[in-house]
């Protein structure tokens, strides 16, 4: 705890807060989370948050903060810029250890004020095909102003590729079960082993709700378009990573082609199922990398 307000009380406050102005692309209101850690009330900095984003446990511990909040903070011209993921990610696990959640939050949030738009909404139902980041997010916000939302999932578990594609060394199975099953207790209905275009229509969906939010992701490999691509032995990082089915690496050496965080974590990942060596091999210099700094020093320690 005082490790966390020792962080937070290096945020200036800045006038022109860059952090949440320009840093930010799902404009978390930065300062005003930062400054009720600094008043020790964390129910206030929960509620802020929760104001913009349902996401604080898993954004806090895997956004590309250098290049978003952090690689705007006036404190990183002439020094380290304040550790927000950090701070955000504590924030939401300091409220589920109060006992704190998105249904108590926003319950609030229906006050007599909008109790009539509220009993309008009441009757409206939405369909949401996906249960990865961007579905999770839009059936909370749904549920927020009362609408009835059905989450269809072609797996048996949500998450997408908070589950099924950032490897547990990086975001823990705990951090993202704790989020989904607050985000779930805001009454969203989940049907699972539903995929569009299997066992799932489209057309019957827009029939039976006011509306259809695809959110099933775009998680597809990119291509070189180079010779050999398609020869036995090469691999999609994000199908690697997705669906978890790798080849047997004992003994071997295993070129990772790309310099982000999906090549960052292929190669940690690879490394652990126990390749001999494990080479990332980028186009550019390393400073050019896309992949967080953090990200690329993880790797390097453990033997990339």
């Amino acid at each position: 705890m005082e490790e966390i307000k020792s962080k937070a009380n290096y945020c200036l406050n800045c006038v022109t807060k860059p952090c949440f102005n320009k840093g930010c692309p799902l404009n978390n209101n930065i300062p005003g989370f930062i400054k009720a850690i600094k008043e020790e009330n964390y129910k206030q900095a929960y509620e802020i948050l929760s104001e913009t984003t349902v996401l604080e446990s898993v954004c806090g511990r895997i956004c590309p903060h250098t290049k978003q909040c952090q690689g705007s903070c006036v404190r990183g011209i002439k020094g380290s810029p304040v550790d927000i993921g950090t701070i955000e990610s504590y924030i939401f696990d300091k409220a589920m250890e109060q006992g704190l959640s998105l249904k108590k939050i926003y319950e609030k949030y229906s006050s007599e004020e909008n109790k009539q738009e509220k009993e309008i909404l009441k009757c409206k139902k939405v369909a949401i095909i996906g249960g990865g980041p961007a579905g999770l997010t839009c059936a909370a916000f749904l549920a927020k102003e009362g609408i009835k939302v059905t989450i269809y999932e072609k797996y048996d578990s949500l998450g997408g590729i908070l589950a099924h594609g950032i490897p547990d060394f990086r975001l823990s199975n705990q951090v993202v079960e704790k989020t989904i099953n607050n985000i779930l207790e805001l009454g969203i209905k989940v049907e699972y082993k539903k995929e569009l275009g299997k066992n799932l229509d489209l057309e019957k969906l827009k029939q039976k709700y006011d509306a259809v939010f695809l959110a099933f992701g775009a998680n597809i490999p990119s291509k070189m378009n180079i010779e050999g691509e398609s020869i036995p032995g090469v691999f999609g990082g994000n199908s690697l990573l997705e669906n978890n089915e790798h080849p047997d690496y004992n003994g071997k050496t295993v070129a990772v082609i790309g310099g982000g965080n999906v090549a960052m974590d292929c190669a940690r990942t690879i490394q652990r199922k126990g390749a001999k060596e494990v080479l990332i091999i980028y186009r550019r210099a390393e400073e050019q990398m896309p992949a967080e700094k953090k990200e690329i020093e993880e790797a390097k320690k453990e033997g990339v």
